[in-house]
């Protein structure tokens, strides 16, 4: 079972000034195509991403049930062994009584046989085992002593025979009531193996699917990694157009973009995605701040992207001038438009979690030449 997968793209062309929406000014045709172009990528990309998302919760999601069937299908397999023991315990204590009843039986046939023998012979002798008694005693004492002997003798097989017939008769009723303990035995052992059963081909299927889910995931990846590869190349394009239209602006940042909060909780470097798992640079600075708190422009320029922007969520782009652009991505609400000039220092939003995000937080980014740079240096 492959774990959550590492290779979920948060791959957005990073084509800043390829936003630029009508209203910003551009020198040629060429220009413009290039920026629609560029649009339309990156709509597709932010497509992509969302499915791309939308697949990496319902893997997710499918990883969880299969780990929570196999804990009930190992829980049933303990009770199907369960059955099965006391399946085999209750046949070994029906068959040990079927066997006791038998001899039982055994007992009585002889004992009853013994009796009618005696019967018999008292029948056919008659009065003469009677004489037999009278004549072979030494007194009437012995007589008596004899006689009662007969008779004990006759009654006490009478008495083995009842007890016997009644001992049978328990180890049948016992035989019964393990009988109804067996069937309902089997019963359980069959209930338990049809439910480990259901629990098998329920993993079965959460597989499969899980196997087809990882296979729409490369194929979104393989659509990711062409519709980059198209990006940076309209990005370039776009950079060089750029440098033939330079709006004037001077390209300086002046201003901590979150007042009041400097913690970073990501720098800019290699990680792990919060989100995603993927490994690569993290293009900007992650500030933690609390939610719906000021964000201000770093700098003087234009803002060439005031709306949702995929992964950033709600987002604002500033062009400096220069070739320096900055991002601020994530916010709860936008506070500028598009062509708006701007000045340092000024409110362009509000701080959120919005897009691919965990919390509240800033992310911002520097720029050069549509280059992701180390923001840090520019405020020491």
């Amino acid at each position: 079972m492959r774990k959550t997968r590492k290779r979920t793209g948060l791959l957005i062309g990073c084509l800043l000034l390829g936003l630029i929406l009508p209203g910003a000014a551009v020198a040629t045709d060429e220009l413009n195509e290039a920026i629609r172009e560029a649009q339309e990528k990156y709509r597709q990309q932010t497509q992509v991403e969302g499915q791309l998302k939308n697949l990496t919760v319902k893997a997710t999601e499918m990883e969880n049930k299969i780990r929570d069937l196999n804990a009930k299908i190992a829980q049933a397999s303990r009770d199907l062994s369960a059955k099965e023991s006391a399946y085999l315990s209750a046949v070994q204590e029906v068959d040990t009584v079927r066997a006791a009843a038998v001899q039982k039986e055994k007992e009585v046939e002889a004992r009853q046989e013994a009796l009618r023998a005696r019967s018999r012979a008292a029948y056919e002798e008659g009065n003469i085992s009677y004489l037999a008694v009278v004549f072979q005693s030494a007194s009437i004492s012995d007589f008596l002593t004899r006689l009662e002997y007969m008779e004990r003798m006759i009654d006490n097989d009478q008495n083995l025979v009842d007890d016997v017939r009644a001992q049978k008769a328990e180890l049948e009723a016992q035989k019964a009531a393990l009988e109804l303990k067996m069937a309902e035995a089997e019963k359980l052992k069959i209930e338990a193996a049809a439910a480990k059963n259901y629990l098998d081909a329920s993993q079965v299927q959460q597989q499969t699917a899980l196997r087809e889910n990882e296979r729409d995931q490369d194929e979104l990846m393989e659509q990711m990694e062409q519709l980059e590869k198209d990006s940076k190349e309209l990005e370039a394009k776009i950079r060089e157009l750029q440098r033939q239209n330079q709006s004037g602006l001077i390209g300086n940042i002046t201003t901590w973009p979150t007042p009041g909060y400097s913690y970073i909780t990501s720098p800019f470097a290699i990680r792990n995605h919060p989100i995603t798992g993927q490994v690569k640079q993290h293009t900007g600075i992650d500030i933690g701040a609390a939610n719906r708190s000021k964000i201000l422009a770093a700098g003087s320029g234009t803002v060439i992207l005031a709306s949702w922007y995929g992964a950033y969520g709600n987002a604002v782009i500033v062009d400096h001038g220069n070739g320096i652009s900055t991002l601020y991505g994530h916010m709860s609400s936008i506070n500028t438009q598009v062509g708006n000039p701007v000045v340092a220092g000024q409110v362009i939003g509000y701080v959120g979690s919005t897009g691919w995000s965990t919390g509240p937080h800033l992310h911002f980014e520097i720029r050069l030449d549509g280059t992701p740079t180390d923001p840090m240096p520019y405020f020491r």
